[in-house]
């Protein structure tokens, strides 16, 4: 186990500096008058897009957050699954996902169907894990794989949707991505607490219930996002763009 920790940590400093030396800057898009437009905090707050934006992050966060650190002793516990295995299949095929991301998104496919199929996915593969834990424990390690690849293939493109906006200059960047952190985190907070709550309380099938039905913030707001790829219609009327 902690070699293979050595192995992966080792890997992504590898490509931390391939990324140094590689990454090229680009330019956020623009309004075509050429004006600028001001956007504060009080605007972004109004804007739609944000809630949509942060909460459904905030339940993309809980099952990563949980899956990668709170469900190991529960695994332990009150299945036949090695939490440890568990959590590094999820991590190792995120990295394998995290490329495969990049490389659609690179293609110029439509993000929403991205978005909206890979969350479902995930949140299946995972659902199996907690269903059948203590029934086919060998089989759902490959589940694990699986949902930390189309956890982490919708990353990068998830990420990048405002800079795609019309007229996402740095200053609206800047605003929205400082609240995005903060409220997508604060909604993850709230959702892990409950969830603690009930499993303490009621047990593992509710608490692991309640964890599939948080998760699944994640692609029904992504379904309520805007388009943000050129050329596809109905691009993003928020205040960002």
């Amino acid at each position: 186990m902690a070699a293979a920790l050595k192995v992966f940590a080792s890997l992504i400093l590898v490509l931390f500096v391939l990324w140094l030396i590689k990454a090229e800057d680009f330019e956020t898009g623009s309004n075509t008058d050429g004006s600028t437009v001001e956007y504060g905090y009080k605007d972004a707050i109004r804007d739609s897009f944000l809630w949509k934006y942060t909460i459904g992050f905030g339940g993309f966060l809980f099952l990563y957050v949980l899956a990668l650190t709170a469900l190991k002793p529960v695994f332990d516990e009150y299945t036949m699954l090695d939490g440890a295995m568990v959590n590094l299949l999820i991590s190792g095929a995120g990295i394998l996902g995290t490329f495969a991301g990049v490389r659609i998104g690179n293609k110029g496919t439509p993000r929403k169907p991205v978005l909206q199929l890979s969350g479902v996915m995930m949140i299946v593969f995972f659902a199996r894990i907690l269903v059948f834990a203590k029934v086919y424990p060998i089989v759902l390690y490959g589940c694990a794989f699986l949902s930390g690849f189309v956890m982490f293939v919708q990353y990068p493109i998830y990420m990048n949707l405002p800079h795609e906006f019309r007229g996402a200059t740095p200053q609206k960047l800047t605003v929205l991505f400082g609240l995005f952190w903060a409220m997508g985190y604060a909604v993850e907070t709230i959702l892990k607490i409950v969830w603690s709550y009930l499993l303490g309380s009621a047990g593992y099938t509710v608490a692991m219930t309640f964890l599939i039905s948080g998760s699944c913030l994640y692609p029904v707001l992504a379904g309520m996002l805007p388009e943000t790829r050129p050329g596809v219609k109905n691009v993003s009327e928020s205040k960002v763009a």
